[in-house]
């Protein structure tokens, strides 16, 4: 961290210095790796080297025990599906850089760990071998009430990237204890194949879970804080592995 608020120090320096030159930078600013640079069926050795806060990953929920990179994936727990998951952040440099120069909309692009404009937890599923055979993205409970209420169409955005009509989707039942969020209500799961042959899955929900309701029964007023769930979930992986869902219905 010290590094890097030295380094924006220093680009503030030069901004002052050498405004020009420095305004050239902000408006090529250098690119960094996302989900999509993952390289599935390849070695740990061919993965990107720029992301970090890397740690054991709990398919999709916090961060377990941290790890110093890819390389160490041995060191977390084989999931269901047999495969070592280690989660990752992007790296921030960029948007440092960009808040020092005072350059917003380069700080909005690179702000957080995102697909899309959807703040997500993303993980790489190694095998024994140390090859990557899966990528997971979920959305993000850790944002604000207006972010997390739309985070159900990121499924949207996936499906476009891919192409709608590349697409199998089922829409399921809400089972016993699930209720609309107001009058609508989203279950669907996806699943498809992209032109290099990956297997797609991706799932969508919007609903209340059992015991998740817009008005306390007990007071008979509105809750606060968001009791409802809206989700996605994606996974691209080698067609070879079974991916095990573990979602508690």
């Amino acid at each position: 961290m010290m590094q890097r608020i030295l380094s924006a120090l220093i680009l503030t320096a030069l901004l002052v210095s050498a405004p020009s030159t420095a305004w050239a930078q902000a408006t090529a600013p250098a690119e960094r790796s996302d989900f999509w640079s993952l390289k599935i069926g390849s070695p740990v050795s061919a993965q990107p080297t720029d992301f970090q806060e890397f740690a054991c990953g709990t398919d999709g929920g916090p961060p377990s025990t941290p790890i110093k990179g890819f390389a160490a994936f041995a060191t977390c727990p084989k999931d269901a599906s047999g495969l070592h998951e280690v989660q990752f952040r992007y790296d921030d440099e960029i948007e440092f850089w960009a808040l020092a120069m005072q350059i917003e909309p380069v700080a909005d692009r690179f702000a957080g760990t995102n697909i899309g404009e959807f703040p997500v937890i993303i993980s790489a599923l190694f095998d024994d071998d140390g090859i990557l055979r899966a990528a997971r993205a979920v959305t993000d409970d850790r944002t604000t009430l207006r972010n997390r209420r739309s985070a159900y169409t990121l499924a949207l955005y996936i499906k476009g990237r891919f192409g709608s009509d590349r697409w199998t989707c089922k829409d399921l039942p809400l089972a016993d204890g699930r209720t609309p969020v107001g009058t609508r209500f989203v279950k669907q799961d996806c699943t498809a194949r992209s032109d290099d042959g990956l297997a797609l899955e991706l799932k969508a929900r919007l609903l209340h879970r059992r015991g998740q309701t817009a008005i306390d029964p007990h007071t008979n007023q509105v809750r606060k804080g968001g009791q409802y769930e809206s989700t996605a979930r994606f996974e691209m992986f080698d067609p070879a592995v079974k991916m095990v869902d573990n979602e508690q219905d």
